[in-house]
């Protein structure tokens, strides 16, 4: 089926990736019609008529009428979405909701309609059109993804909520799908061990020449456990089996059958490439044809990609997946020289604040895509068809060049108050509730000073820098570690995911000697900080800032 697909590719991936350009000569006159498009066909609906649809015929009518939205102020009608009343904010009905940590403990509910599926699909599209393009090899065998379940729960209507991922992958035609080496079953394996042995297992049996996964600690964790389960895959391919050491279901093993027979002829080539490095598989012998990678290059996952080259083919080209969120695909990389891509103007109306601002936007304030200037960085606003109307995502991105007339952008970082390394997006005020629970009993003995994001030994980490006014015995100290790391993942439950896919080490309680905060807070007043107004930060991934403070024992949660 791999051939079926790059028969397709070649066939009309230069027509899909030209139709995007061509999209991209006029942005202006691309994003009004959008803009027409999805305000006449959600006139009508509670949304709609509450904010004066009917009176907008211009951009500007739009953002006279339409205020700068967030979760919270969409909430209302996503809940009753979710309860199965009509025309909240769409015309459409949702037929999914993605699911991705908030603010708070309470996860947000993405609407994803049938509308807006088919743009991002388009969209998704022309990303694949210009990959082939440039690396045709990418279909010569199997693709190897990394998808999360698609439901994990069901709305109050029945309508089910879950990972984006998941619901893209199981929405895709038959001819994609069956060019991954993996069923979809697999991927919605419970235990996380048990699941990337089995996506490996199945994995090793074939040729793989693409590999896809948005987040490249993904990517490197795949190469990790590949040497880890060696001796176990090797066995497996040989003997058409499943480890017990990893068991699934009957039902699960029975559906994989076709995936897993006896290969010896495999299993002597595996052997032979494990011997290659003292007997630990390593992809860039496993698929020693792997023509490119697709996953984030940017942001602060940028230091993944970097180790590619210990385990993956030398000089395998990696292309930067796009700005991408559950909210929407925002971006179209077209070349693997670095996280750039082209501002996704035919799938969502953008528009933009300068960061170098630093003042709250007015409605009338945000910037059009042409507006833009090369080399500023812009919090970003997105209007989709699935019903998010200019959400302020705060994110903030950088116009890094032009595209025909389009920006071109890449991720920076989240807004204010966030801090993400593989997904988690942990929020100053998870790390504030989480820190004042955990520490209820010890009120008035802390100095709470900051959780820093950092890199532990073969992951991220999150290190709490706190200074306690008397010492805490060390039981007492790993216990705290231990309920802070708790409630992390009570709030955040995208935090609780990565850490049991060891994504993201545990957190370490650091402390920070006796005086430090005193120190700094002086330090930092004589240098010209308004004593008044003076914040300590609560998040950060700034290793400078970590640096500031003398510290001693460290306690891993």
């Amino acid at each position: 089926m791999s051939l079926m697909l790059k028969m397709l590719f070649n066939a009309i991936g230069p027509k899909t990736f030209n139709k995007f350009a061509e999209k991209c000569q006029n942005p202006n006159e691309t994003q009004e019609n959008l803009l027409k498009y999805i305000i006449s066909q959600n006139r009508k609906t509670k949304y709609g008529k509450e904010h004066g649809f009917a009176k907008i015929c211009t951009f500007a009518d739009f953002q006279s009428e339409v205020p700068i939205s967030t979760y919270e102020d969409l909430s209302p009608y996503i809940e009753r979405a979710l309860n199965g009343e009509p025309e909240q904010l769409t015309k459409q009905s949702p037929v999914f909701f993605a699911t991705t940590s908030g603010t708070t403990g309470k996860p947000k509910y993405i609407p994803v309609t049938p509308n807006g599926k088919s743009l991002k699909s388009q969209l998704l599209r022309a990303w694949f059109a210009k990959l082939f393009m440039d690396h045709p090899g990418i279909f010569n065998d199997k693709v190897l993804s990394v998808v999360s379940p698609e439901v994990e729960s069901y709305a109050p209507s029945g309508i089910p909520c879950g990972a984006e991922s998941g619901h893209g992958y199981r929405s895709m035609p038959k001819a994609s799908t069956s060019s991954y080496s993996c069923p979809y079953e697999v991927y919605a394996i419970k235990d996380y061990e048990t699941k990337y042995y089995v996506l490996l297992r199945i994995a090793a049996s074939h040729s793989i020449t693409f590999i896809y996964s948005v987040n490249p600690s993904t990517v490197l964790l795949l190469a990790q456990r590949l040497g880890q389960y060696s001796e176990d895959i090797i066995r497996d391919v040989r003997d058409g089996t499943i480890s017990k050491k990893y068991p699934v279901s009957q039902q699960l093993e029975k559906l994989l059958k076709h995936n897993l027979r006896p290969n010896p002829q495999r299993a002597h080539f595996l052997e032979k490439a494990a011997s290659k490095d003292v007997g630990a598989l390593l992809p860039k012998h496993v698929w020693p044809n792997l023509a490119a990678i697709g996953c984030w290059k940017g942001g602060s996952v940028g230091m993944y990609v970097s180790k590619f080259d210990q385990y993956y083919p030398e000089g395998t080209p990696v292309r930067d997946c796009g700005y991408y969120a559950s909210e929407h695909r925002g971006s179209v990389p077209i070349s693997d020289d670095d996280s750039s891509g082209v501002l996704a103007i035919p799938t969502n109306v953008y528009e933009f604040f300068p960061v170098s601002e630093d003042r709250k936007p007015e409605p009338t304030d945000l910037l059009r895509p042409h507006q833009l200037k090369k080399g500023e960085q812009y919090y970003i606003y997105v209007t989709t068809a699935a019903g998010l109307y200019r959400y302020d995502m705060n994110d903030i991105i950088e116009v890094t060049d032009f595209y025909q007339k389009t920006p071109m952008l890449r991720f920076v970082q989240k807004g204010k108050g966030f801090v993400s390394f593989t997904g988690e997006k942990l929020s100053e005020a998870q790390v504030i509730a989480a820190i004042q629970k955990a520490l209820t009993s010890y009120s008035g003995n802390y100095e709470f000073i900051a959780a820093v994001g950092e890199m532990g030994d073969v992951a991220p980490r999150y290190a709490f820098l706190t200074e306690f006014e008397t010492s805490l015995k060390d039981d007492e100290a790993k216990s705290l570690a231990h309920c802070i790391e708790k409630e992390l993942s009570l709030l955040n439950i995208e935090y609780e995911g990565k850490r049991k896919s060891k994504r993201l080490e545990p957190l370490v309680l650091r402390i920070v000697l006796h005086g430090e905060f005193d120190r700094y807070r002086k330090q930092a007043v004589e240098g010209g900080k308004n004593d008044g107004q003076f914040k300590i930060l609560k998040l950060t991934k700034d290793q400078n800032f970590a640096k500031s403070f003398r510290t001693g024992k460290e306690f891993c949660g």
